[in-house]
């Protein structure tokens, strides 16, 4: 195992290299409109078209007059004579199937739209997580980079102490097992900035991962003190939601327009007959009508209530989870806001000074090499225990967007 690290450390090391050397940087602002572009969102713009062409479908009158004729010969009196007939009819549709149809098709269009919408809210607060998991990789990498040097310069310290005979051995195979450690940590860390790119990139529906997000590590809104205001609001205003309510709409429209096709469409028609062997000619009105008597269209009317009882559960379903989720992930993100907020930044600057301070003590010889590695370990942990912090946040405003349907810079 230990004749394996050092190639895959290389092997992770000239992947990350490559990778940066041809990423191109994109800022936020960049990827989501970039974002906008991806197929689930082109895919539900193409829904919404779909859905309009059903539209003006329904608001046609589907029945076209229909023009017919007949010819043929008559024998009479040992003479052959040829009748004729010229007709039109037309079917009336009766039960109110075009206001039914077209209510149907309405709802189902507002619903695609509102399905439009909530795929762009949920994308956005994906890629901005995505995004900004991204931003927190790329300083964990920082931060074990600037570990791994340091490391070495402490091993190096070390080996150069023992032969001084300024340090002990224990010291040495202290230090030496800190850049073993420190070794592992930064591959760890480029290992996890791959995997954020290539997350960034699925994304926004991006094959690869050839952008390289650019920007300051995120800061994070006051989180909503009044829950009940914004449950209310996603109730509201979630799009999700109010597509679950259009569909809902559009089923119990279906039941109606069920119900009317069972009430047959009368034809009425009217043709003029040429009567050659009496030579004489006629004006014919007619009309005919379906019997329901055995198709009623029962089956299609009992489809079409148990879809609207799935509908309804289904929209009263979401609202509660919609209740549910605002209530959990405001919490969750008013906690996480709160422990970046109250990780004091100045902690880890004052241990920055420490360490320089212990550099300077270690070269005059005033300290030891364990105690400066002491030094060093906690300004380390520090460094990432604030990027936990940040990236816990990150997820947590994520699934709070999410919950509410909109970013949370957006007031509604």
């Amino acid at each position: 195992m230990s004749r394996q690290w050092p190639a895959l450390a290389a092997v992770l090391s000239l992947t990350l290299s490559s990778q940066l050397a041809s990423a191109r940087p994109i800022t936020l602002t960049e990827a989501l409109s970039l974002a906008d572009r991806s197929p689930a969102l082109t895919a539900a713009e193409a829904q919404v078209d779909a859905a309009r062409g059903s539209l003006e479908q329904s608001e046609i009158y589907p029945y076209n007059p229909v023009l017919g004729g007949s010819f043929g010969p008559a024998r009479s009196r040992g003479m052959t004579f040829y009748d004729y007939d010229v007709g039109l009819s037309q079917t009336i549709e009766l039960g109110g199937k075009r206001r039914a149809r077209v209510s149907a098709a309405a709802a189902e269009r507002d619903a695609a739209v509102q399905t439009l919408a909530w795929t762009k809210a949920v994308l956005h607060a994906e890629v901005r997580r995505a995004f900004q998991e991204v931003l927190v990789a790329q300083s964990r990498v920082t931060v074990a980079t600037e570990a791994e040097t340091f490391a070495r310069e402490l091993r190096e310290a070390a080996l150069e102490r023992l032969r001084l005979g300024a340090a002990t051995q224990t010291e040495v195979n202290v230090a030496i097992a800190n850049l073993g450690r420190s070794i592992v940590a930064k591959r760890t860390a480029d290992r996890d900035l791959i995997l954020a790119q290539r997350a960034f990139g699925d994304a926004m529906g991006v094959v690869g991962t050839g952008l390289e997000p650019v920007g300051a590590l995120p800061t994070f809104p006051v989180a909503p003190s009044d829950e009940k205001m914004l449950v209310d609001e996603a109730i509201s205003t979630r799009p999700d939601l109010i597509a679950a309510y259009r569909t809902r709409a559009a089923r119990s429209a279906a039941v109606d327009l069920a119900d009317a096709q069972a009430v047959p469409d009368p034809q009425l028609s009217v043709s003029w007959v040429r009567s050659a062997v009496e030579d004489s000619s006629s004006i014919v009105v007619g009309a005919q009508i379906a019997l329901p008597l055995v198709n009623r269209n029962q089956g299609n009317r009992h489809a079409a209530r148990a879809a609207l009882k799935r509908a309804t559960i289904e929209r009263d379903a979401a609202r509660l989870a919609i209740e549910r989720d605002v209530r959990t992930t405001r919490r969750r993100y008013q906690a996480a806001s709160e422990a970046v907020a109250a990780f004091d930044q100045q902690v880890v600057g004052k241990l920055g000074e420490n360490l320089k301070l212990a550099r300077e003590m270690l070269a005059a010889g005033k300290l030891g090499l364990l105690e400066l590695n002491t030094v060093r370990r906690d300004l380390v942990e520090s460094q990432l225990s604030y990027l936990d912090a940040i990236g816990e946040a990150v997820e947590a405003r994520a699934a709070l967007e999410r919950a509410l349907g909109r970013s949370l810079e957006v007031m509604p």
